[in-house]
């Protein structure tokens, strides 16, 4: 290590030399050292030994700037949206910068495109991975949120105003899976483009199934299905047929999710959902009842005519 002041003091020819070879030193290993040169100049290079890093004098001289590691590491500024931190020589505006803690930024032509780490908290934010915003574009009816998040637990968000939000293409063999949904590893269910349509399955193989009996009784549960007509709080102009799903629940229960009067944590409603298609095998046993009951009852009639 070398450090020097830059100016070679009056002395005699020995001193003078020394002093000569002590600030060449300097320059060959650029002032290498654990304090800053007592003599600075503009552009000067330093290597500071306390934090290992290589340092410029910045064109002012009045401050050093880190340029990389003395590990061959790099050190950048943060850098904003508009001049970040990686930038390229023609398109100043585009590249990579710090806009916060433990986040990494993407711009091109001066805009905000990707950041990766920034935690949003709660269940629907968590650490992020963010395209096009900087918020959850879920739960908000606000453009601004338009985007996508991909969180480090594996939720992923897509918010949209008014285009599709997300479009499925199969380019090989036309017919197959194009989603597949599992359960700790096993196949519990897919969506397959199926004879130019699209199909959608439960998994519903024998051999993942067990205490296999015929469905009896099931006239009697479905007339204690209660049909309701109603609109939606969200479109009152749109009056439907359809369900109460806790009314459902005591029927069908695996036609409902959650619970009645469920809420979080916070106190806000988690509200029940229903898988209407879970009713066509109590309709399918309902209706073969029925069947059975109109042939019995023609073949008494037949009877009765035959005399």
């Amino acid at each position: 290590m070398a450090q020097a002041d830059g100016v070679v003091a009056n002395g005699s020819g020995s001193a003078v030399r020394a002093d000569l070879n002590n600030q060449l030193a300097a320059v060959f290993t650029t002032h290498s050292g654990a304090s800053s040169p007592s003599t600075t100049y503009a552009y000067q290079f330093w290597a500071d030994t306390t934090t290992n890093e290589l340092k410029i004098r910045n064109s002012a001289n009045s401050a050093w700037i880190s340029l990389r590691g003395l590990d061959g590491s790099f050190t950048v500024p943060d850098g904003v949206v508009g001049t970040p931190g990686i930038r390229f020589t023609s398109d100043t505006d585009t590249g990579f910068y710090r806009p916060g803690s433990n986040i990494i930024g993407v711009s091109t032509g001066g805009v905000q495109r990707l950041e990766v780490g920034r935690d949003l908290g709660g269940s629907d934010g968590d650490v992020s991975l963010l395209w096009k915003t900087t918020t959850t574009p879920i739960n908000t009816n606000s453009s601004s949120s338009e985007g996508m998040q991909v969180t480090q637990r594996g939720k992923v968000h897509i918010g949209q105003s008014d285009r599709v939000c997300l479009v499925l293409n199969r380019m090989g063999t036309p017919d197959g899976k194009i989603i597949n949904f599992q359960q700790k590893g096993v196949d519990c269910g897919s969506i397959n483009r199926l004879s130019g349509g699209t199909s959608y399955n439960t998994s519903s193989d024998y051999r993942l199934k067990e205490n296999v009996i015929d469905l009896v009784g099931a006239k009697s549960r479905l007339n204690d299905l209660k049909v309701k007509r109603f609109n939606l709080i969200s479109y009152p102009s749109a009056t439907v047929d359809g369900f109460l799903a806790h009314e459902v629940q005591t029927i069908v229960p695996e036609a409902i999710t959650g619970a009645k009067d469920q809420v979080d944590s916070d106190g806000n409603p988690e509200y029940q959902g229903i898988d209407q298609s879970k009713l066509v095998p109590l309709l399918t046993a309902a209706l073969q009842e029925a069947f059975a009951e109109i042939a019995a009852l023609t073949a008494r009639v037949e009877t009765l005519e035959a005399g």
